[in-house]
């Protein structure tokens, strides 16, 4: 059997394709590991690929930290990337995904705060997983102290509770 013969059969991936892959599970795992522990504890992966981003926090050699980067995306290789990804979305600010809500519940805390009940109604029925008695607890706190210039600490709990729903219903 010749080289050109065994290459026509082979229907696998790349060599470079494969690469290409572990890189961006690399570059996946690296971005992980900027989560506080906290967030590490509460995400949606296996407990040795949690173990191992929480070992990451403690290591400070560079080059230390470079190979452990190598480790973190080939466990990330057991895990459905595409969902980790995700969920990282979710909780990195700096992501689309997570500008999108925010601004979302930007505008939502507005209307809220504009429009009272006939608002709390629309959003309830846009997100029904929303506790009702917070939501109304807070908009009538973020009410009192409504001023356009500054948003007071009620309103900004407002947006953080709104957003939040927006994420988990997203």
């Amino acid at each position: 059997m010749s080289d050109s013969e065994d290459q026509a059969s082979y229907d696998g991936p790349s060599k470079s394709q494969l690469k290409r892959e572990d890189a961006e599970l690399q570059a996946l795992g690296l971005r992980l590991t900027g989560l506080s522990k906290a967030q590490i504890a509460a995400f949606p992966v296996q407990e040795n690929l949690r173990d191992a981003l929480i070992e990451y926090k403690r290591i400070t050699s560079h080059e230390a930290r470079r190979r452990h980067v190598k480790r973190i995306g080939k466990l990330l290789r057991e895990h459905d990337a595409d969902a980790v990804a995700l969920a990282m979305d979710k909780v990195d600010p700096s992501s689309s995904l997570s500008m999108q809500a925010t601004h979302s519940a930007q505008r939502w805390c507005d209307r809220l705060i504009a429009e009272g009940n006939a608002a709390v109604t629309a959003f309830v029925d846009q997100y029904p997983q929303v506790e009702i008695q917070p939501l109304r607890q807070m908009l009538r706190k973020a009410s009192k102290t409504a001023d356009p210039t500054k948003p007071s600490p009620a309103q900004r709990e407002l947006l953080r509770f709104v957003r939040q729903v927006i994420v988990a219903g997203a």
